[in-house]
């Protein structure tokens, strides 16, 4: 503290005061003494009494348990001496010492009857009911001896006093004597009791610990230091109750609140020295220094958020695991339940405070786009381990991509996110409808390419089935009938059934002869009736469909052959660019989309166009 300033030389651990001889031999110096001098320092008689030996005799059986033949003996020469201690005119019987000290004295123990008076002259002030001019003086001419002593050298007393280190120690020792009943009166948190009844405690012991009363009987200076050991006693208590707390996010949320009420609720200063006796004790915002605890609460606000962080990131991966395990199965998407965890956690950041609250605000946009970058990683490996499976997982996480769209929308009307955030989030959603859809037109076309074959002469309704099914789980998605995804979707399905159906259709009308293709035409038009009728149905503006192409085949009189066949199929990819590819090429949802995103498709290759028109290798069909 700076009011305690210590000095100390060498360092050295001093031995303590030998007591076994100490009475008689500093009784027969001190007679010594009054015989050859005779004389009174500064008016005072120097001899020490019988009753301020019996003081001591007292003190040290109380204070260090000795019996009563080992208390230190003075004599009656040190009566002025007794009676300035009485007086607590400690500073003129600390300057009466220095100048026996000068003589040659051996003024150890008067040293240490100086140090023993003064803190009980404290002890009695911080244990006191009431304010009194005596201890008032008392307590000033403490703080005088303090600061004078500070002054002095290490001299030979330092090698008797109790603790070593002199006079000069006298500072810190004041300064432990009120730091010790400062630790005294701030409680320890029982791990039997509950948090919020000790906090009440807490506040209470502040209330009482640094109250007007107690300030007024301590004086400025030294209740400024007291009031220093106080604060720091309760930081060390806040200390091991951040400990006791751990991870628990709700004794977090109670500690800080109080805290915030406790040591922010009222920045305004106010003395104490001056208020009247009436006044009605201050709050506990009041009696605390702010700025003591600025570091802590900045410490436990960053801690909060972070376990708030933790909780809704556990959250969010139960979510997670539960839509992989459910997927199939529930007809509720589980992410529907992400926007509802979002605000519940800004909602209960709202009574802790406006600082909080915006913290937590973004830090949930934050862990949102952290969320989306975890799931373009889970849908990949979620394709790969339902892909055997007969549904279509990547229709689930398209309707889980308009699910989080959705969410994105209301949280960042809710709450302004940082001007980068939302391209990334909307980048992000994106990256994973992209990469369903990709993964889901090559199932498509496998799934076609199967029903097809043998398709043609008989009567099931498989491929029909399986189209009706795809198109209502797309229709399902949450918004998605209405967005651009959703017409691009449809689009890329429409091309690869209609496209697939004609090549399956070509391929078997050339293993007919052509007197029997006419057989067919009432199943296929059934066929591509039903087929356009689910498109129309599920589809976006601006397709149409290609059935009047299909049954001008069967319209043909003449030419009925594989050259009619080649030149049906080149009026078809004339008509509709990209249903039809080389079927030496993979089939890409890239080129799929030629239409829609302006690449090259299998038109731009008069190569490969030709030579597929008039292929008769059988591997060529399908691929």
């Amino acid at each position: 503290m700076n009011l305690f300033r210590r000095k100390d030389s060498s360092g050295r651990k001093k031995p303590l005061l030998r007591r076994e001889a100490a009475g008689s031999e500093h009784e027969r110096i001190l007679l010594d003494e009054a015989q050859a001098h005779g004389k009174q320092p500064r008016g005072h008689s120097f001899r020490l009494g019988r009753g301020f030996l019996n003081f001591l005799g007292g003190w040290h059986r109380r204070h260090r348990n000795k019996e009563p033949e080992d208390v230190i003996h003075l004599t009656e020469t040190s009566k002025g001496f007794q009676q300035l201690l009485q007086e607590g005119q400690f500073l003129q019987a600390y300057l009466s010492i220095s100048e026996s000290e000068q003589e040659g004295q051996d003024c150890g123990p008067q040293y240490q009857a100086v140090a023993q008076s003064m803190w009980q002259v404290v002890q009695q002030a911080l244990q006191g009911a009431g304010h009194s001019k005596e201890l008032e003086l008392k307590l000033q001419a403490v703080l005088a001896t303090v600061e004078q002593a500070q002054h002095k050298p290490p001299g030979p007393e330092a090698e008797t006093l109790e603790d070593g280190g002199g006079v000069a120690a006298w500072g810190g020792q004041l300064e432990r004597l009120l730091r010790r009943d400062a630790e005294a009166r701030v409680p320890r948190l029982d791990p039997r009791n509950q948090l919020g009844p000790f906090l009440e405690k807490l506040g209470e012991a502040v209330r009482q610990g640094l109250g007007s009363q107690r300030a007024s009987r301590l004086g400025t200076r030294l209740w400024a230091s007291y009031r220093v050991c106080f604060q720091e006693a309760l930081l060390g208590r806040l200390a091991e109750l951040t400990q006791s707390c751990g991870a628990n996010w709700k004794s977090y949320c109670e500690l800080y609140t109080w805290g915030k009420e406790a040591l922010f609720g009222q920045l305004g200063q106010e003395s104490f020295l001056n208020a009247p006796s009436a006044a009605p004790e201050p709050t506990v915002g009041h009696l605390l220094d702010p700025m003591m605890f600025v570091t802590w609460m900045s410490q436990r606000q960053e801690e909060l958020v972070r376990l708030t962080q933790e909780r809704l990131e556990q959250a969010l991966g139960k979510v997670l695991s539960c839509d992989r395990r459910q997927w199939a199965q529930s007809s509720c998407p589980t992410f529907l339940e992400i926007l509802q965890l979002l605000e519940e956690t800004i909602d209960a950041a709202r009574p802790i405070g406006l600082t909080i609250t915006s913290q937590v605000q973004a830090m949930v946009l934050e862990t949102f786009s952290k969320f989306l970058n975890r799931y373009q990683a889970e849908a990949i490996r979620f394709l790969q381990q339902n892909a055997p499976a007969g549904a279509f997982p990547e229709v689930h996480l398209l309707r889980n991509c308009c699910i989080l769209r959705k969410t994105w929308q209301e949280l960042s009307q809710a709450h302004v996110p940082p001007a980068d955030l939302g391209p990334a989030v909307e980048g992000a959603i994106h990256v994973i409808e992209d990469h369903s859809r990709d993964h889901l037109l090559p199932r498509v076309r496998a799934l076609c390419q199967s029903l097809l074959r043998d398709h043609f002469g008989r009567k099931d309704k498989d491929l029909v089935h399986a189209v009706q099914s795809l198109c209502q789980g797309l229709r399902g998605c949450p918004s998605l009938h209405s967005t651009p995804m959703y017409e691009s979707i449809m689009r890329s399905l429409h091309m690869v059934v209609f496209g697939e159906y004609v090549q399956a259709l070509a391929t078997h009308l050339r293993t007919l002869a052509p007197g029997k293709w006419r057989s067919l035409s009432a199943q296929v038009e059934r066929d591509i009736e039903k087929l356009d009728n689910i498109f129309r149905k599920h589809r976006g503006p601006g397709l149409d469909g290609p059935q009047e192409l299909i049954l001008e085949i069967f319209q043909l009189s003449e030419n009925t052959g594989r050259e009619t066949v080649n030149n049906w199929l080149a009026s078809f990819r004339d008509r509709f660019p990209g249903y039809l590819s080389p079927p030496d090429q993979p089939r890409s949802s890239a080129d799929l989309e030629v239409e829609v995103k302006g690449r090259c498709c299998c038109c731009c290759c008069p190569a490969l166009h030709r030579a597929w028109l008039n292929s008769d290798c059988p591997e060529w069909r399908w691929r």
